[in-house]
């Protein structure tokens, strides 16, 4: 306690100890939330790639473009498929007591890839190229 207030460490950044090789995952923060209060934002995704340089034997690389979280919500993460495994890393705000952080896998039928939007592209083509010669 200094001046009347409590200090706060801030949460160092969240490793989720294990690889991922689903890109669809739903992420859920909670903290607790002072009274007068009103907190919407829960930090940033991370996705982290290796490169093949060893630093520490940790991933290596993190991508630029970190993903915002919102406070007590399930959170659709959607990471660019870009490596055949990854880590996440989950930063908090810095003024967070706590935080509990939930991360599921998605483990269906990943119907986001490129390979199979463009199957369904080929065949609209398809479809129109034989209205096309039937009329």
């Amino acid at each position: 306690m200094q001046n009347g207030k409590y200090l706060i460490n801030p949460i160092p950044e969240i490793a989720i100890p294990f690889l991922l090789d689903k890109f669809i995952l739903a992420v859920s923060v909670e903290t607790d939330v002072p009274a007068d209060s009103i907190w919407r934002f829960a930090g940033y995704i991370n996705q982290k790639i290796s490169t093949g340089l060893v630093v520490g034997g940790s991933q290596d690389a993190t991508t630029v473009k970190g993903q915002p979280l919102f406070l007590s919500q399930i959170n659709l993460i959607l990471f660019e498929k870009i490596s055949t495994s990854y880590a996440v890393g989950i930063k908090v705000p810095r003024w967070f007591p706590r935080a509990s952080v939930t991360v599921w896998e998605y483990t269906g039928v990943d119907d986001t890839s490129e390979e199979i939007l463009l199957n369904q592209e080929f065949g609209n083509i398809n479809f129109k190229l034989d209205q096309i010669l039937n009329n």
